[in-house]
């Protein structure tokens, strides 16, 4: 009778029980406040957790801008401001693209008294002094785009790359000017290894656009070649 009474008393049967099946916020009652507040603090907790899981692993800032997908294996977000650097990054875009055209199109068509092709219009330009004219112009556009680079960096609200040039209001819908940034972001990157491309195949082969070897630079360059591998 003894045994049967200490076994069925819960006050001495649950210490012993509790610690070894049950966590102890398990001790609240299924339909208690507490503890439905205890599982929506558990539930708004996971996204937080698991987006700084997904922060440590990220190599950048990952979706901080458009076309940003965290590839920063030298670290540069972590010693320079990201908006400088997105600035700098759709500056050469624009500027690649517009290159790359240029390069390929004074192949075709140039200004009469300008027989050059590309290629040699660099070395024509510099002869002629027009380096110093390029300094100038480039500068001037530069100076007015530090200025507008140090109002953003201050906290203006200005995003990089926005000169406030739209005259056909294609940036008024928020979806639209997302798609049209990442699309000038991706061009821009494309840009920027073609022009680097095009200068190095025009160099190589002497040949204006598409700049591709013809049987007589490709044996010479053969022929070059082996004479520098003969003994």
């Amino acid at each position: 009778m003894l045994v049967a009474a200490l076994t069925s008393s819960p006050a001495l049967v649950a210490p012993a029980v509790a610690p070894l099946f049950a966590k102890p916020k398990l001790a609240l009652a299924p339909h208690s406040d507490a503890l439905r507040f205890a599982r929506m603090e558990e539930a708004a907790a996971a996204p937080a957790t698991e987006e700084a899981e997904e922060a440590e692993e990220s190599l950048g800032p990952v979706g901080a801008l458009v076309g940003d997908v965290g590839f920063d294996p030298l670290g540069f977000t972590e010693i320079l401001p990201l908006a400088w650097l997105r600035e700098a990054e759709i500056k050469h875009c624009r500027t690649a693209m517009l290159a790359t055209f240029g390069f390929a199109f004074t192949d075709f068509w140039h200004f009469p008294g300008f027989d050059y092709t590309t290629l040699e219009a660099h070395d024509a330009v510099i002869a002629q002094g027009g380096m110093s004219q390029l300094l100038l112009w480039i500068g001037l556009l530069e100076v007015f785009s530090a200025i507008s680079i140090d109002q953003m960096l201050r906290g203006s609200g200005r995003e990089p790359g926005d000169y406030g040039f739209d005259p056909l209001g294609f940036a008024s819908d928020p979806a639209k000017k997302a798609d049209l940034q990442m699309k000038e972001l991706a061009n821009g990157r494309l840009a920027m290894f073609a022009f680097g491309g095009f200068v190095t195949q025009s160099v190589l082969t002497g040949n204006t656009f598409p700049y591709l070897f013809d049987y007589q630079t490709a044996g010479d360059i053969v022929a070059i070649a082996a004479q520098g591998a003969s003994p």
